[in-house]
């Protein structure tokens, strides 16, 4: 019924490889976007947060919170956004 061998996917194939190339390149592009918005909201939150230090205890705590809430931020609203 076959007379030949089934074929491998070829990783060098030069179609697939473009495709896997454009992928890499989206995902680092979503990757950077994300840390860039991190960043941005970590950056917001400790700027706002930062006043209400009283004692190392206080600082810690809105300190932890601030870094928290800036790595699920635009986690939250990418999937806000998508519905």
């Amino acid at each position: 019924m076959l007379d030949r061998p089934l074929e491998k996917p070829d990783a060098a194939h030069p179609q697939r490889q473009r495709v896997e190339q454009r992928a890499q390149i989206i995902m680092r592009v979503v990757w950077s976007a994300y840390v860039a918005a991190i960043a941005l909201t970590l950056g917001f939150q400790l700027y706002n947060r930062l006043p209400e230090c009283g004692d190392s205890w206080a600082c810690t705590v809105t300190v932890t919170k601030s870094v928290i809430w800036s790595i699920a931020w635009p986690f939250y609203w990418a999937f806000y956004l998508n519905g």
